[in-house]
């Protein structure tokens, strides 16, 4: 009874919903004047194809664009137009063409998109149209955008939008690309009478109704998202067709139902719109506590006890003890080993998103706290994972891997005749300690927590490098020849480097003794580029091997070691494409391949096979190489769209006991950052083996030691 006296009072509070109306029509096939100017600017003509009209920008290449813009008030929507309400788009329909000077192989970010208010404070919304994927003239695209910014000022009011302005990159263009743009169209969106998840919670199955919350989770295999409660610790399920992105805070519109399976209430949406964007952080919890008691409409776990937590996004401790095929479950204990086994559920996920974990790891995970119902019909604690975002491995102390100690030797000199500055400074380039913070999360995060790095020394470098004929520039030297770009050429030697008193930074011991004596295992060496002659990793010590750079053998020496080269005028995804070379070198070392570079089909080793890509072997790809992804068709091709056969989830998911062909899927460069040089090499490395023990071709199933504990293995020694 209590039940449906809740139903029957929020039903009677429910507004009936506002319909989606268009609050404007554009074609821009032709001017629009009501006597206060032209509407439409900073283009270049209008144009017909057949009867269809459209507004043609050419663009100049070399750089960005402005325009075409369109003034709403000028266009007869006088004194503005509300775009306020969640779910507010703007649509229109547009091609790109790129002319055969364009030489830039993944083609240009043609059109962005950015609204103004009656004040004059913009919103941008991103990137709107195109490249991925790369859309092919004469198709049209219908482009729908969401309110949700990119940036802009805090200050702008969607309730009085006066502009459109499109406008765009060109970079590579060479005077021959254009837009066209028609019909543009705005569109009011639906209003929302929310109520607080809580209050979904209580009411009855079949209730209509609104709430709203911030976006946790999203599955897209099953179709369902979660959202979060702003102010309390309470989550629900929503079923969508349509997913929003996580973060997103939303209203949402739909049914309340019950899994009928697994007991967890859901929203069955009719449609949700988004306002803004939110951070919520995970809650951390034991796993004897998922699930809770029974709460109004809401199950619980068998047993459970404490504050129902279904739907709320949760973090838990525990030990892997084992997968699926495929990883679609793991089963959890936590560290007592006194709760029930917790099932984590990453079956909603695509093969490509599951984690590379295996049994007896210890990871720290978040996800959502759902439900399941055992062979016995019991309903248990599930954990909905949300992907290789979500999960660090830890060790126990037997299983943990050792910390690679590294010496920092940072060439940043201070500039007297330039104010002063560090040379990163003057040029606006990267700060060495950002770089190396950021690279050392992303390598502990792709290894799944087994490269462990830490830098145990930093010399600031008030100098750079000689090169091997004397060479050496002063500090403002460098910055007038780089300038001009009248640069020395030449070589420098790393053995000179890593051991020659003579430089500051081997006193009172140079890098070379430190590593033999075991204080630092490696050298990073920052500098600005052509400073002096270096390499992206390079091998020094008594019997070095090639690892993509120059080999230099110290007779005296102890033990080889790697020196990474890096450049702070660069990036992140530089420095891990510098690793994931080292990393192919290493194991080429180890296994011997006919082709150094490239794979040999049918693949000869697991080497071979791991680096598969399909221009080698057709249909049969696996996660590829460096500069080649799966579908790349030349070097640095990360940004090809073209759909390929793949097994590249197999080493994600099942190494070492791998299923072939049965992993079979479709991918193309969605999969790995769509050209993104810093994603593309955390997918690859994600994927780089790491389980335990040894493999039946006698080589470690964990190729990390191979890459960063060289001198511990024969094959690497």
């Amino acid at each position: 009874m209590k039940v449906s006296v809740v139903t029957l009072v929020f039903i009677a509070l429910v507004c009936p919903a506002q319909s989606s109306q268009v609050l404007v029509s554009i074609p821009m096939d032709q001017q629009i004047d009501t006597g206060q100017g032209a509407a439409i600017t900073g283009f270049t003509e209008f144009a017909t194809d057949g009867s269809v009209g459209f507004c043609r920008k050419r663009l100049s290449g070399g750089g960005w664009y402005f325009g075409p813009e369109v003034n709403l008030a000028r266009a007869g929507y006088a004194p503005y137009v509300d775009m306020s309400a969640p779910g507010s788009q703007i649509r229109y329909t547009a091609r790109y063409f790129q002319g055969g000077g364009n030489t830039n192989p993944y083609g240009d970010a043609p059109i962005f998109v950015t609204l103004r208010d009656v004040n004059g404070f913009s919103r941008n919304l991103g990137i709107s149209y195109g490249p991925r994927p790369n859309p092919v003239y004469p198709a049209w695209i219908e482009v729908s955008d969401s309110m949700t910014a990119d940036d802009g000022d805090q200050s702008f009011d969607p309730s009085r939008v006066v502009e459109v302005a499109f406008y765009g990159t060109d970079w590579a263009g060479a005077g021959q690309d254009f837009i066209e743009v028609r019909d543009l169209t705005l569109v009011a969106g639906t209003t929302y009478n929310p109520v607080s998840i809580p209050t979904v919670k209580q009411s009855g199955i079949g209730s209509e109704m609104d709430t709203e919350g911030v976006v946790t989770a999203t599955f897209p295999l099953p179709g369902r998202f979660y959202i979060q409660d702003l102010t309390m610790a309470v989550g629900l399920q929503i079923r969508s067709s349509a997913l929003p992105e996580i973060g997103e805070r939303i209203q949402v519109k739909g049914t309340l139902q019950k899994d009928l399976q697994t007991e967890e209430l859901f929203l069955d949406a009719s449609e949700w719109g988004s306002t803004g964007i939110e951070e919520l952080r995970p809650i951390f919890m034991q796993v004897s506590r998922l699930g809770g008691a029974d709460a109004g409409s809401q199950r619980g776990v068998e047993g459970g006890q404490g504050a129902n937590n279904v739907g709320l996004l949760v973090k838990v401790w525990g030990t892997v003890l084992d997968k699926s095929p495929n990883c679609e479950t793991i089963t959890l204990s936590d560290v007592s080993g006194l709760a029930q086994p917790l099932k984590v559920d990453l079956s909603g996920l695509s093969p490509g998103r599951r984690l590379n974990t295996s049994a007896g790891e210890r990871i720290l995970i978040t996800g959502i706290s759902s439900l399941y119902q055992d062979d016995s019909g019991k309903i248990r604690s599930a954990l909905l994972c949300r992907g290789l975002v979500d999960y660090d491995s830890y060790f126990t102390q037997e299983t943990a891997p050792p910390v690679i100690k590294v010496a920092v030797l940072n060439c940043d000199p201070y500039c007297p005749a330039y104010g002063n500055k560090r040379t990163h400074e003057h040029f606006g380039w990267n700060d060495t300690q950002d770089l190396v913070d950021e690279y050392i999360a992303d390598m502990r995060h792709a290894s799944g927590g087994w490269c462990q790095y830490e830098v145990v020394s930093w010399f600031d470098a008030q100098y750079y490098p000689k090169f091997d004929d004397g060479f050496q520039y002063t500090p403002d030297d460098y910055v007038t020849a780089w300038t001009n770009q009248t640069l020395h050429t030449g070589s420098t030697d790393y053995g000179v480097l890593m051991s020659d008193a003579s430089y500051p930074h081997n006193q009172p011991s140079s890098y070379s003794s430190r590593v033999d004596a075991g204080e630092i295992d490696e050298v990073w060496v920052f500098a600005p580029p052509g400073s002096y002659a270096g390499w992206e990793a390079s091998m020094v010590g008594p019997r070095p091997f090639f690892v993509n750079g120059g080999v230099y053998t110290l007779p005296g020496s102890i033990r080889n070691f790697v020196v990474m080269g890096f450049n702070f005028e660069r990036g992140v995804g530089e420095m891990l494409e510098d690793f994931v070379h080292r990393s192919e070198c290493t194991m080429s070392h180890v296994y011997g391949p006919p082709d150094w570079w490239f794979p040999t089909f049918p693949a000869t080793s697991n080497w071979d096979r791991f680096r598969m890509i399909d221009l080698r072997g057709p249909g049969e790809s696996a996660v590829g190489m460096c500069h080649y992804a799966p579908n790349s068709a030349t070097d640095y091709d990360w940004g090809n769209m073209t759909p390929v056969w793949s097994m590249c989830d197999d080493w994600l998911t099942n190494w070492p006991a791998l299923q072939g062909a049965s992993t079979k899927r479709i991918v193309d460069a969605t999969e790995w950052g769509s050209g993104d040089i810093r994603l593309h090499h955390r997918w690859w490395l994600e994927r780089l083996p790491r389980a335990s023990g040894v493999n039946l071709d006698g080589k470690q199933n964990n190729w990390w030691r191979y890459i960063l504990t060289h001198w511990l293995y024969p094959e690497t020694n």
